[in-house]
């Protein structure tokens, strides 16, 4: 059964508040954000970013609890928590979101990556789905 207790978590790595770090972080197990991260985070169990926290980034990760904010894509298998307060853009893939009130919310969330992309093709070969445009050129551009 999927864990989705996100306010009984302890992480073994933290990037402190005042620290910040640009690349890729491959973590077994949990780790807790305070600071800056931009890159990509692999994390085994649980991403926590606290309030503080500034994150851009495409994650993966067993579930995420964010408090502060994230920017990029996310792909958490178990459940992903957005606490009041905190800011998230980008795109969401996983099977539980919890939204607490008060979240900057801009992007769109799919249960998995593959249910994402059925969405983006015609249910019927040469037709358009429901508000999504066919981007052309114009006729006059050189």
């Amino acid at each position: 059964m999927a864990r989705t207790d996100f306010d009984d978590i302890t992480a073994a790595s933290i990037l402190a508040e005042g620290c910040s770090f640009n690349g890729t972080i491959d973590v077994k197990g949990s780790i807790r954000v305070d600071g800056a991260f931009e890159g990509k985070l692999l994390i085994s169990d649980t991403l926590v970013i606290g309030r503080n926290g500034r994150v851009n980034a495409d994650v993966e990760t067993g579930r995420a609890n964010i408090a502060g904010s994230l920017k990029g894509e996310i792909n958490a298998r178990d459940g992903v928590k957005l606490q009041a307060g905190s800011r998230f853009e980008g795109n969401i893939f996983t099977k539980n979101l919890i939204i607490e009130e008060g979240v900057y919310f801009d992007g769109g969330c799919w249960r998995s990556v593959e249910s994402r992309d059925r969405r983006k093709k015609p249910a019927v070969p040469g037709r358009e789905m429901p508000g999504v445009k066919k981007e052309t050129a114009p006729a006059n551009a050189g």
